[in-house]
């Protein structure tokens, strides 16, 4: 059945020996069949996830007050960080801008395009970017 322990001494000569007898142990049964009594019989795990579009019905369904901020109303102050620059001619972050054609250039080979180019092409690009200025 269970292991026990008894206090009494053992033929050794300091007679404080404890002697430990155990049952032979039982066979493993199925663990489901046994009584747990910290669970409840009719409970079980509800579904923990939701795809996108569960949550967002459920977001629309719900009564909000006027002043309570969603995805759907909140507003941002702009940032504070200045808006990045990009390169007329190659799309890279600038880090230049050429004083006489007010082109963004991210490096010195495309600036010595630029150099090349006519009046009419730097023209265009400025176009592109919403920006054209009449150079002289």
């Amino acid at each position: 059945m269970a292991s026990s322990i008894t206090g009494s001494p053992t033929n050794s000569t300091s007679g404080a020996a404890l002697v430990e007898q155990t049952a032979p142990a039982l066979p493993v049964t199925n663990m489901a069949h046994i009584h747990k009594p910290f669970k409840k019989p009719g409970w079980h795990a509800s579904k923990k996830t939701k795809n996108l579009k569960q949550i967002i019905t459920a977001d629309k369904a719900k009564e909000w007050k006027a002043n309570t901020p969603t995805y759907w109303n909140i507003e941002a102050l702009p940032s504070m960080t200045p808006q990045k620059k990009y390169c007329d001619i190659t799309g890279l972050e600038a880090r230049y801008t050429d004083p006489k054609t007010r082109l963004r250039y991210h490096s010195t080979e495309v600036y010595q395009l630029i150099k090349s180019q006519p009046i009419g092409v730097v023209q265009q690009y400025l176009g592109l970017r919403n920006a054209a200025v009449v150079l002289k």
